[in-house]
């Protein structure tokens, strides 16, 4: 589970599955492949920074096959907690496989354990088809690989924009559920639902 940060941070709970193979590139890859810098960070108070990884990466794969990847320019590790800091997030997604989508922002938090994922700070999403989800804070649930938030959203696709505040949707943004003051501008034309949630097939 997550803990909270600050007043920014939700809770999110997350089953991982057994079968589900975790591998954490922090060191070397494959031969040839340079390291990633490490420095010992000194501590006052508060939690204890244990390690900081510059310029990246963490691999979430299934059976060998790849789910997502997500780099990051920092990552400052801490003392007995699972939780990572991060800055500057580039996270690429994946089925079978394939690549489909990536989100980018400039902050995040990445549970080690879980491998849940929480980002904030000029937050986009763009798909393969250049579908686009921009916010400011959202969370990514390694469990069931949903994405949601409780913030303001604007999802462009071509011509048609949608906005609305909380969010539950797909990283490949098939399926999306807008929860509240749903307003939609399709061409010239505009559609407002402040009550009724929203999906999109």
């Amino acid at each position: 589970m997550m803990p909270p940060r600050r007043s920014r941070c939700r809770t999110v709970a997350a089953i991982v599955a057994p079968a589900v193979g975790l591998m954490l590139l922090l060191a070397c890859g494959p031969a040839g492949e340079e390291q990633p810098q490490l420095q010992p960070t000194a501590g006052g108070g508060g939690p204890q920074p244990e390690q900081k990884f510059y310029d990246s990466h963490i691999i979430e794969s299934t059976a060998g096959v790849r789910q997502w990847v997500l780099e990051y320019d920092e990552m400052t590790k801490y003392v007995n907690r699972q939780d990572v800091d991060l800055v500057r997030i580039k996270m690429d997604f994946f089925r079978d496989g394939v690549y489909f989508s990536t989100l980018v922002s400039d902050s995040g938090i990445a549970n080690l354990k879980t491998r849940n994922v929480f980002v904030w700070g000029n937050v986009r999403i763009t798909t393969q088809d250049g579908r686009r989800l921009r916010t400011s804070e959202l969370t990514y649930d390694n469990a069931d690989g949903r994405i949601r938030n409780e913030v303001f959203n604007i999802l462009d696709r071509g011509l048609d924009v949608v906005t609305g505040i909380g969010l539950e949707a797909t990283p490949d943004l098939d399926y999306i559920e807008i929860k509240q003051e749903v307003a939609a501008e399709v061409g010239d034309e505009t559609v407002q639902s402040a009550d009724t949630p929203r999906e999109s097939p």
